[in-house]
């Protein structure tokens, strides 16, 4: 008799059920290239993307460089190929951050309740008073202009909405029968938490994270188009999309590149938001509440 792979038939749903939505399907498409520019790009890239050569500048498409150069001759698809891991890779790395820091810390005091939650009530409305953007040009602003500011000042805007987040589903499965049934049972606050609650509620946090890094992405990528964030010469895509408006009326093609790359990104974190909001978390679609 022949035996059955489970392992098996469970990828195949598993692929049949992302073929089957749209929104996975085409966010899987954008992410896995975006994933083999970010850990290829020193392999795919063709010249170095910091290198200048002005007898080059504005040369147009060749075999040599595919997409030409920019003001300074440097190779536009090399460029864009390591802004991956500057535009994408910052993204990520800040919501890393603010992931696993807030999540256990607002766990433990949405659950306990009492001044720890009053404080993290009051952090969340201190950040969310005002836009992230806001508050990270002012820190900029203080603190200087650099990559490490650039994530401290990032991670403390977004910081606080995400513990609300977190706060509110933590709240809405406290109030559920199984938690003081748990408590009856002698579990300890760290089982009931991480055993009981957060797999609950981890697949609507993975929706709020990969919304975050979106937002987060397009918050990073318009510092550095205004100049205030990234060191000059970065090759990120903001900065490049503000190298490109001294030449764009003549050759609007500069800009297109790197902004055609924020666009599709974004949009490539946010359809597997959307997708997974849809398919894994009942409470982001009501049914929970």
């Amino acid at each position: 008799m022949k035996r059955i792979d489970m392992k098996k038939i469970g990828m195949k749903r598993m692929g049949l059920w992302v073929l089957a939505n749209k929104s996975l399907f085409f966010a899987g498409v954008i992410l896995v290239l975006v994933v083999i520019c970010f850990v290829f790009a020193g392999a795919l890239a063709p010249h170095d993307p910091m290198k200048n050569n002005l007898e080059l500048r504005f040369s147009g498409s060749s075999p040599a460089y595919p997409l030409g150069t920019d003001a300074y001759g440097r190779c536009i698809l090399s460029r864009l190929l390591f802004g991956t891991r500057y535009s994408v890779g910052l993204a990520v790395l800040i919501m890393s951050i603010i992931g696993l820091t807030a999540l256990p810390l607002s766990m433990l005091a949405s659950y306990r309740g009492g001044p720890g939650e009053k404080l993290l009530v009051l952090a969340g409305d201190i950040s969310m008073a005002l836009p992230p953007t806001v508050l990270v040009l002012a820190m900029i602003g203080v603190l200087g202009q650099g990559t490490g500011t650039l994530i401290f000042a990032a991670v403390f805007s977004y910081w606080g909405w995400y513990a609300r987040m977190v706060r509110s589903y933590v709240l809405v499965e406290k109030s559920k029968g199984y938690v003081p049934l748990a408590v009856t049972g002698g579990s300890s606050t760290a089982r009931i938490l991480f055993r009981h609650i957060l797999p609950n509620i981890l697949p609507g946090l993975l929706v709020l994270f990969f919304l975050g890094i979106g937002d987060v992405m397009m918050t990073v990528s318009a510092f550095s188009f205004l100049g205030v964030a990234l060191p000059s010469g970065t090759p990120e895509w903001g900065a490049m999309l503000n190298e490109a408006r001294s030449v764009f009326l003549k050759s609007p093609h500069y800009a297109v590149y790197p902004g055609l790359c924020v666009f599709l990104t974004i949009c490539g974190f946010n359809l597997l938001g959307e997708g997974l909001r849809g398919r894994l978390s009942p409470f982001e679609r009501g049914e929970g509440l």
